[in-house]
């Protein structure tokens, strides 16, 4: 929730916009999955544990995702936050 009107500004103590629309969320998930790749092979791993990591990366980034939709979709603690 603290991406929606109801915690944004208030957890951190920062001055920002009033929320952060779903749909932002959303397309950040791409920018992320795709932009941690050569983070995940700079140790030296091989390709196929990067690839490894990156799939288990992609899998908690949506289910991250899915959890923080729930705020979002319920009108009475986010409304029009879409």
């Amino acid at each position: 929730m603290r991406h929606t009107t109801l915690k944004k500004n208030k957890v951190d103590g920062v001055r920002s916009t009033p929320y952060v629309p779903l749909r932002e969320v959303i397309a950040f998930i791409a920018v992320m999955n795709e932009t941690i790749k050569p983070y995940l092979a700079a140790k030296g791993n091989s390709a196929e544990e990067v690839d490894k990591m990156h799939r288990a990366w992609c899998k908690s980034m949506q289910i991250q995702l899915a959890l923080w939709a729930r705020p979002y979709t319920d009108a009475r603690q986010a409304p029009n936050e879409w």
